[in-house]
C-alpha cells in the first residue's frame, strides 16, 4: 500500500491522504498547521461496514469503554502522545510502548460521534466507495481558515480492528493507518524517511504503522516543541464514587481544569471540571455525571502548548487502574548465565495489601547483592552491567542468591525506607545489583529495571 498527500482544485481546503502513490520529500516536513490545546480533541463514528473492524470484543484497561474499531483508532491516536498512555499497553507490537512523541503534545479521545460531521469536528469515519490506491485521508483548511480536521476511510478496503498483527494480507489495520493519518491531523505531511510512520509508502497490512519512528518523532516536536520540564504530568489516578484524585506533578496551585470523555455519543469536547486548587501533586476532582469511561486529562492555569498534561485512561466509579510492572534498560551476560539477569515480581503493587515481592533471576549461586530503587530511569553502563534506575536512590537489606541464582525481597512499604516514599500514587524502578567475582572485570554486574506503579 502507498500513502499520499492530495491537494484539491480549490486551494482554501487540503487533503492529507494515505496510501496512493509513492512520494518523496526531505525527511519529515510539515503543513504550516498546528492544533491549539482546545482542538486536539477526537471522536469517532463507527459507522464501518466490515465485520472484522469491529470484532475485537475484548476490554482493554488502557482504552475502557471502547472496543472494536474506535478502540482501533483511540490507539493510533495515542501513540503520538507526550508519554505512555496509563502503562503503555494496549498493542502486542510495542508492549509497554504506546505514547511515543515526547512533545507538547497530547490528542484526547471525547467518545462516539453521532455523525461524520463537518471539516473542524475532528471526526473519525468511514466513506463509501474508493478512491485508487487511497485508503482513507484527512481533510483541512488551509491556514488562515484552518480550525482542525476530519478523517475518512474508504469502505473499498477491508477495515481491521486487531488487536494482534497477524491480520489477513486483504486486510489493512485501522490502528496503524489512523496512527498514519493523525499524523497530518497534527500538522505533519509525508516524510522521506524509509522507516517512518508519515512515509509515503508503507507495505503489508499497515501494522508496521502503529509505531512512531525517530523522523516521526522529531516532526510532532518540531511542530509543538520537545516536551517542556514544566509540562503537567498524570502519573496514577485513585477513583471513588463521583471523585477522581490525580498524582503527578506541575499542576498550577489554583484554576486548574480536568477533562474527562463524554459518557454518551454526541458531544463536541470534553465535560470539563473547573476551577480546582493543587499543592503542585495532587488534585481531587468531583466526577460529572455526564462523564464516562475513556481519557481525562488535566489544564493548568497556563497556555500554549506545555499547559496541558498527557491523557491516562480512566473509568469513573470503580476501583483504580493499576498498571502491570513491566521490565525496561539492558542486561549485559555474567559468569552464570550468558542471557543476563532479569527482574520480576510477585504479589500485587497495592499499598493496603502490602506483599509485593521482587525476584530475580539468571545470576550466580551464593552471591551476594541488594535490590535498589530511585524514581528515575537511565541506561548507563556500569561495572559489568548497565544502571537501569536514577533519582534519590534506596538501597534494600543484602541477600544472597539461591542455589538456583535466584533472589527475592519482601517489599514492606511500611517500613524504611520504602515507608512514607512509597505511596499510593507513586512510581519506582527496581534492579539489582550482585557481585560476580568468576567474570573478572568489574567484579558485579546488575539485572534489568523493573517499573512498579503503586495503588491504593
Amino acid at each position: 500500500m502507498s500513502i499520499a498527500k492530495i491537494l484539491l482544485p480549490t486551494a482554501a481546503l487540503g487533503l492529507a491522504g494515505v496510501l496512493m502513490l509513492p512520494s518523496q520529500s526531505d525527511a519529515f516536513s510539515v503543513l504550516g498547521t498546528s492544533l491549539t490545546t482546545s482542538q486536539r480533541h477526537f471522536r469517532v463514528f463507527n459507522n464501518f461496514t466490515d465485520p472484522s473492524a469491529n470484532d475485537n470484543v475484548t476490554p482493554d484497561t488502557n482504552f475502557p469503554g471502547y472496543t472494536g474499531a474506535t478502540m482501533a483508532i483511540w490507539k493510533g491516536a495515542i501513540e503520538w502522545g507526550s508519554r505512555l498512555h496509563g502503562n503503555g499497553n494496549g498493542d502486542p507490537s510495542q508492549v509497554g510502548g504506546l505514547g511515543s512523541g515526547g512533545a507538547n503534545f497530547d490528542f484526547y479521545f471525547v467518545g462516539n460521534a453521532t455523525g461524520v460531521g463537518s471539516i473542524g469536528d475532528n471526526i473519525c469515519s468511514e466513506l463509501s466507495g474508493s478512491s485508487g490506491g487511497t485508503l482513507a485521508f484527512t481533510e483541512y483548511f488551509l491556514p488562515p481558515g484552518f480550525n482542525g480536521w476530519r478523517m475518512r476511510f474508504y469502505s473499498g478496503w477491508t477495515w481491521a480492528d486487531g488487536p494482534t498483527t497477524g491480520i489477513p494480507v486483504n486486510q489493512d489495520d485501522l490502528q496503524g493507518v489512523s496512527c498514519h493519518e493523525f499524523g497530518h491531523a497534527l500538522g505533519l505531511d509525508h516524510s522521506a524517511s524509509g522507516g517512518a510512520t508519515m512515509f509515503a509508502t508503507s507495505t503489508g497490512t499497515g501494522t508496521s504503522a502503529r509505531s512512531i519512528e525517530a523522523d516521526d518523532i522529531a516532526g510532532v516536536q518540531a511542530v509543538y516543541g520537545v516536551a517542556s520540564a514544566g509540562k503537567p504530568i498524570i502519573s496514577s489516578i485513585a477513583t471513588a464514587l463521583n471523585q477522581v484524585t490525580i498524582t503527578g506533578s506541575n499542576f498550577s496551585a489554583t484554576n486548574n481544569q480536568v477533562w474527562f470523555t463524554q459518557a454518551t455519543a454526541g458531544s463536541l469536547t470534553s465535560v470539563v471540571v473547573s476551577g480546582l486548587s493543587s499543592n503542585g501533586t495532587v488534585i481531587v476532582s468531583t466526577v460529572p455525571a455526564n462523564a464516562g469511561p475513556g481519557d481525562i486529562l488535566v489544564k493548568t492555569s497556563g497556555s500554549g502548548n506545555a499547559s496541558l498534561s498527557n491523557a491516562w485512561p480512566f473509568i469513573p466509579g470503580t476501583a483504580p487502574v493499576c498498571p502491570s510492572p513491566y521490565n525496561y534498560c539492558f542486561v549485559n551476560p555474567n559468569s552464570a548465565d550468558p542471557n543476563g539477569a532479569f527482574m520480576g515480581w510477585t504479589g500485587t503493587q497495592f499499598i493496603s495489601q502490602n506483599n509485593f515481592v521482587l525476584f530475580t533471576s539468571g545470576m550466580p549461586p551464593g552471591s551476594a547483592g541488594i535490590y535498589f530503587f530511585g524514581s528515575g530511569l537511565t541506561a548507563l553502563p556500569f561495572g559489568n552491567g548497565w544502571l537501569c534506575v536514577t533519582g534519590s536512590i534506596q538501597r534494600l537489606p543484602i541477600v544472597f542468591t539461591t542455589f538456583f541464582g535466584t533472589a527475592s525481597y519482601n517489599l514492606d512499604v511500611t517500613a524504611p525506607p520504602a515507608a512514607g516514599l512509597i505511596l499510593p500514587g507513586t512510581a519506582f524502578n527496581f534492579q539489582f545489583w550482585f557481585r560476580d567475582a568468576l567474570a573478572g572485570g568489574s567484579n558485579f554486574n546488575l539485572s534489568d529495571g523493573l517499573h512498579v506503579d503503586f495503588c491504593p
